[in-house]
């Protein structure tokens, strides 16, 4: 598990240990497994969070390798995407963007009034759209990282800016 979620193993014990006493997790001899409550968040988060996909984002990408998740319903959880920028980066990341679906157009948003639109006829458009199934008010983050394990962490550290 340390080598999974790249912590050391005494990381892994204090993460069990906060996860026991929430009673999420309980502990039996074939290791770790969910109480009913932990059940009930995990399913929870599953149904706002995508699978995490490696994307091509050429144009707006910083680094090697690219991954974007879909968080279902938080476009009014976005400012300027800054705080999901800054949490994959704290995690590793060398870059972020954030993209919110509204009516049918792939939306970042700049600065107060003002947003640059990924062009339907853009490669990362269709990309997305056919990775994603996407609702207005949708938010896509997408982070570039050195290599795919990182930018994983990376993309699900953004995401998880917009629990609501």
């Amino acid at each position: 598990m340390s080598r999974k979620l790249g912590v050391g193993e005494g990381a892994v014990r204090t993460i069990i240990r906060h996860l026991t006493k929430a009673k999420l997790v309980a502990i039996a001899k074939g290791g770790c497994m969910l109480t009913q409550r932990g059940t009930v968040l995990y399913k929870s988060l599953r149904s706002k969070f995508s699978e995490i996909r490696m994307v091509n984002a050429r144009q707006l990408a910083l680094d090697k390798a690219s991954a974007a998740v879909l968080v279902r319903g938080s476009g009014k959880l976005v400012n300027r995407g800054i705080e999901q920028r800054d949490a994959a980066i704290r995690v590793g990341a060398t870059g972020a963007c954030t993209l919110v679906y509204k009516n049918g157009k792939l939306v970042m948003p700049m600065s107060e009034g003002e947003n640059w639109i990924l062009q339907p006829h853009d490669l990362l458009y269709a990309e997305l759209r056919e990775a994603f199934s996407l609702n207005n008010d949708d938010v896509i983050t997408i982070v570039s990282a050195p290599n795919q394990e990182l930018a994983e962490h990376s993309a699900m550290a953004a995401a998880l800016t917009l629990l609501g």
